[in-house]
């Protein structure tokens, strides 16, 4: 099989398999709602922008990492494999873009480490703004703990090497073979961390504008509620796009800032449907630059003959 076909067969799938956990799990019915529409237009732009700055982030570590790549590139990459993480085994976020990128004559492991890594710096960065919220919301306590122990522990597998020695030593005791996760150098991440840092604001303040278009009360902080789901719903390897974690503690939260069970639970449903519209977003634009590209390159054939 080759790498394009495997990619195109890799879009399919993910849009097959969000689709069926859409309905599997009734996410369609978000009856009893109303939305304020000036804050839920906002909330839209920043989301969108998120997606959009996203994809900088990682043409950005592809740059770092001695693979040229054009913003065209990056969305076209980013875009069109943005559903892969509804494919159970979180590994596809990984190798999606990986192996667009790939298509161009680059090694499938270098980008596919170079993805890697972008998706660690943005889960450490992630854990490191839920705090804003574990740290107000005293009530938290052992998901306050559970966060920072994934934070040294990110901390220590992203950036120490003694650390990640110990860790391939029981690794190889246990599985008989090398591990094949890269040790992310302080180059690569300063390479990154602004961009990565500011479309999570775009994120966090798309999502306090969600929330305020539907319950008009609610203060800053609850922003904050927003990385942490996210956070959380990734390293949930087992729950393909974090369905049901990334809900759960986003009632949580906005139970704790004092919005009413029902209500808290029916805008963490919608605030799904939200978010995939910034995913369809990246994926049409993805796949207009895709076709575009592709009727540029004809032409260009054409005109040479």
């Amino acid at each position: 099989m080759t790498r394009k076909l495997f990619f195109n067969i890799l879009i399919y799938i993910s849009i097959a398999f969000l689709v069926y956990y859409l309905f599997k799990y009734n996410y369609i019915d978000i009856k009893g709602l109303s939305f304020d529409p000036v804050y839920l237009v906002l909330s839209v732009v920043f989301l969108w922008g998120g997606f959009f700055a996203s994809t900088f982030g990682w043409k950005r570590i592809l740059n770092v990492h001695g693979v040229p790549s054009s913003v065209e590139d990056a969305i076209k990459s980013h875009g069109l494999s943005v559903f892969a993480k509804y494919i159970p085994g979180k590994v596809w976020v990984i190798l999606g873009r990986a192996s667009k990128i790939s298509l161009g004559g680059y090694s499938l492991k270098t980008t596919s480490f170079a993805s890697l890594k972008e998706q660690l710096i943005y889960l450490w960065l992630g854990f490191l703004q839920a705090l804003c919220y574990l740290l107000v919301i005293n009530s938290q306590v052992e998901l306050l703990l559970l966060v920072v122990l994934l934070i040294v522990g990110l901390t220590l597998f992203n950036f120490s090497g003694w650390f990640r020695k110990i860790i391939s030593f029981f690794y190889i005791r246990i599985f008989k073979k090398e591990l094949e996760i890269p040790v992310v150098k302080t180059k690569e991440v300063l390479s990154v961390i602004g961009i990565i840092t500011f479309y999570w604001l775009l994120w966090d303040i798309a999502f306090w504008l969600f929330i305020r278009s539907t319950f008009s009360d609610v203060h800053f902080i609850v922003s904050f509620i927003f990385p942490l789901s996210i956070s959380l719903g990734l390293i949930a390897v087992i729950v393909p796009g974090g369905f049901g974690i990334r809900e759960g503690l986003i009632v949580v939260g906005l139970t704790s800032f004092g919005i009413p069970l029902e209500l808290a639970t029916t805008i963490s449903i919608a605030a799904r449907l939200w978010f995939i519209s910034g995913e369809v977003f990246i994926f049409l634009l993805a796949l207009v630059l895709e076709k575009f590209g592709k009727k540029r390159n004809d032409s260009n054939r054409a005109g040479e003959e």
